[in-house]
């Protein structure tokens, strides 16, 4: 019997070659793309109505998540109790989710019961009725939310970094306040739904098995969608970026047993030349589980059970982020083992055993996110904010990843990452 050596870690090998799937474009009257990716030998599908009508597009903090919630609270012709109760029946699954730029909703379903799902759905998404009395409901339940969220400090901490990096009044920046649930109004959902639900502003992406009569005679009704067409561009207001002049933050939590901390700066986003790099750079940083960070502050250091660094993209910016949570009198030893972790990426290279498995590791990703027409659908939607075709661009991505070298990461550390720049935040 083979003897296995548990103190030799396996090999690995860089991924030679990534395989997307592309989908079928379709262009539909009223002027929206549909997006079709074939699912093979199921009868399962999956249609995601995505449209520009995130945060960005609100004038109001609330109206854009309370505007998607309440297209499930009834349509002028069934109750929020019918659709609920006929979509059970059906073994269909209706979900909503917001971005800072986007609103969705999705819609899972058997072919059997395809049409009369997607009827209903879009029964929903074009003509909700916003009925006061479930406008009342969902206002309270967010606004109980609210007030256990906001005692947390993790929370408190988010909100406040998204605050001093871009404003209090930038979409990306701003976020709620007790008297928001009370300045709010059914009128305002009824007119953020019509400036913004409509055809200018929606795509359509469909994963199923795209010959069967089933699926095919549902394309065709979502081609003819009678959804409104404003017959011109829809306009978006413009917001400046005006980030703190402080660049330390400290909120006291006299009950908390451990602190927040939140560190960060304006970043490019998913468009600009160097954002794949800098995927890399983050990655070795606290990107995963054996990045530089949890070796340090987690498992070394002992701080935090968690912590980890992202740079998240939006369609008019981005920004990087490191965020965990320790105890509070290990606040300030935590935060210079995290400082300590980003000059190194500034002053040393990064040696070529550590930099291969981080690739490997990016790589592999990438490779299971396309696992399938279900995982390309997300892959296909994060390209969507960015007018960019999504093939090219993660074959490009692919590419990068395997050709960024510790040199130029180096560098790209010196540019982005100065510990000054970095804007820090302690809520506890």
């Amino acid at each position: 019997m083979r003897k296995l050596r548990r103190n030799k870690e396996p090999e690995y090998k860089l991924l030679k070659k990534l395989s997307i799937l592309k989908p079928d474009v379709i262009h539909t009257k009223a002027g929206f793309p549909m997006y079709l990716l074939p699912i093979q030998d199921q009868e399962i599908v999956k249609i995601d109505f995505v449209f520009n009508a995130g945060d960005y597009y609100a004038s109001q903090v609330l109206a854009s998540l309370s505007t998607l919630s309440m297209l499930q609270e009834g349509s002028q012709t069934q109750t929020a109790e019918a659709i609920a109760e006929r979509l059970d029946f059906l073994g269909s699954y209706l979900s909503c989710s917001t971005t800072k730029d986007k609103a969705v909703v999705s819609l899972c379903s058997l072919e059997k019961h395809l049409a009369e799902s997607v009827k209903i759905v879009t029964d929903c998404i074009l003509h909700p009725s916003f009925p006061e009395d479930k406008f009342a409901t969902h206002l309270s339940k967010r606004k109980e939310r609210y007030k256990i969220d906001i005692e947390r400090v993790e929370v408190l901490s988010q909100k406040k970094l998204a605050q001093v990096l871009f404003g209090s009044e930038h979409p990306y920046g701003r976020s709620c306040v007790l008297d928001d649930f009370s300045s709010i109004t059914r009128d305002d959902l009824v007119q953020f739904h019509s400036d913004n639900y409509v055809a200018e502003n929606l795509k359509i992406v469909l994963c199923g098995n795209l010959k069967s009569n089933e699926v095919k005679n549902i394309i065709h009704y979502l081609a003819e969608l009678p959804i409104k067409t404003l017959g011109k561009q829809v306009n978006r207001k413009e917001y400046q970026i005006v980030s703190d002049t402080e660049h330390k933050h400290f909120i006291p939590k006299e009950n908390a047993v451990q602190s927040s901390i939140n560190i960060g700066k304006i970043m490019v986003n998913r468009t600009h030349k160097d954002y794949v790099p800098l995927q890399v750079l983050n990655t070795v940083l606290g990107g995963y589980f054996g990045s530089r960070l949890m070796s340090t502050v987690r498992e070394e250091k002992g701080y935090t059970y968690g912590i980890g660094s992202g740079i998240i993209s939006y369609e008019n910016s981005g920004y990087f982020i490191i965020t965990t949570r320790v105890g509070k009198e290990v606040v300030q030893p935590a935060l210079d083992a995290i400082y300590h972790e980003i000059k190194r990426l500034r002053t040393e290279t990064i040696p070529d055993d550590e930099l291969n498995m981080v690739k490997t590791y990016m790589l592999s990703t990438i490779v299971r996110n396309f696992d399938g027409a279900l995982a390309t659908s997300e892959m296909l939607r994060n390209t969507f904010d960015y007018n960019i075709d999504y093939h090219t661009y993660y074959q490009q991505f692919w590419r990068r990843v395997k050709k960024v070298q510790s040199k130029e990461l180096q560098q790209l550390a010196n540019d982005y990452f100065n510990e000054n720049s970095m804007y820090e935040i302690v809520v506890g």
